[in-house]
């Protein structure tokens, strides 16, 4: 996808990590170049991911939680063989039409990530968990009222889990990219330290991607994605995205 072309088409700003952010509001199917596939819909922030992980070409790629899909469309469009695997047939059905929409192919896996039994390992994993979605404060000014009564309990113990199934399923010397769309530490750093403390044949590599400013990383080598980070550009959603390696035994 030719960045600057599409710019030039949509008038928009080309940022720093290669996202391009429309300045002007609009029905994103009658914009020019969506029909034909020459680009999908995509936080700044949520595209940061999938970035960490670098040359991915003709590596197999296990997306979890993946719809509706921007991160596996960006693997895919990287050159790598991804599997895409979500719980929500609906929502699988939407990473489907992505696909078809602008021509790329991933295996569609429709399944609880705690029962997925893969075949093989894979070289490479991206686990997008289920959070608070406290990141998206900035998008969603009402989120504070509308979850007053958030327990994250529950959501803690299925990234634990989460993180611990996918850990299984990975290559020894593969690396894995753990995110949260969120602003609490506790779906972020300290679970990733939890997990760090739990699996010893993993470490933690510092998340560099092009555009990634080193303020953002904090001393693990972890991003803290903040929404406040781009104001003058429009923010950006809050993350916490931590890039993880599981060693090489022997």
């Amino acid at each position: 996808m030719d960045v600057e072309a599409l710019n030039e088409a949509l008038e928009g700003e080309v940022l720093p990590t290669g996202s391009l952010r429309l300045t002007e509001w609009g029905q994103v199917s009658n914009m020019p170049g969506f029909d034909e596939g020459a680009w999908w819909v995509q936080d700044a922030a949520a595209a940061i991911p999938a970035k960490l992980l670098g040359n991915i070409k003709g590596k197999k790629v296990l997306d979890l939680c993946a719809a509706p899909g921007g991160k596996t469309m960006q693997l895919a469009a990287a050159g790598a063989e991804v599997t895409a695997l979500d719980l929500s047939p609906h929502r699988m059905e939407r990473v489907r039409e992505n696909l078809a929409r602008v021509e790329l192919k991933a295996k569609i896996v429709v399944e609880d990530v705690l029962k997925y039994a893969p075949a093989a390992k894979f070289d490479a994993i991206l686990l997008d968990a289920p959070c608070s979605a406290t990141g998206t404060i900035r998008r969603h000014p009402d989120l504070p009222y509308a979850k007053s009564e958030l327990s994250l309990a529950p959501l803690l113990n299925l990234q634990r889990d989460m993180l611990a199934e996918a850990a299984g399923w990975l290559k020894a010397g593969g690396e894995m990219v753990y995110c949260t769309c969120s602003l609490f530490p506790e779906e972020g750093e300290a679970q990733v330290e939890a997990f760090l403390n739990a699996h010893p044949d993993f470490e933690q590599l510092p998340a560099e991607a092009d555009g990634v400013e080193p303020a953002w990383r904090d001393a693990s080598g972890g991003l803290r994605l903040r929404p406040d980070y781009w104001a003058e550009r429009g923010g950006m959603d809050g993350f916490y995205i931590a890039h993880l390696k599981k060693k090489n035994q022997g």
